[in-house]
């Protein structure tokens, strides 16, 4: 008897990103909440989001994803740039 055995994990690829320096201080910074439209991520940003505004005045915006099994649109991701920090959460 003959089996074939399929290996699921993809390919490693090496990609350099370079990432934003974490802000010094969160008072008064304006913040994206960047939901995926998974069940529970929104109730998890909405709280992390009223926390924020709460604790340190922040504005936040949430801003949905139209599906959670594709990239971000890049208008969106474009639109992100005009924030202090961007806040992203899965949720199953």
């Amino acid at each position: 008897m003959h089996q074939i055995l399929i290996d699921p994990t993809a390919e490693e690829s090496a990609v350099n990103l370079q990432v934003s320096d974490r802000l010094s201080q969160l008072q008064n910074k304006s913040i994206a909440l960047l939901d995926n439209i998974k069940h529970n991520a929104e109730y998890l940003l909405t709280e992390i989001g009223e926390r924020l505004t709460r604790e340190f005045g922040c504005k936040v915006h949430l801003v949905k994803k139209k599906t959670y099994t594709k990239y971000c649109d890049p208008l969106i991701l474009a639109s992100l740039c005009s924030y202090d920090a961007v806040i992203t959460a899965i949720g199953d």
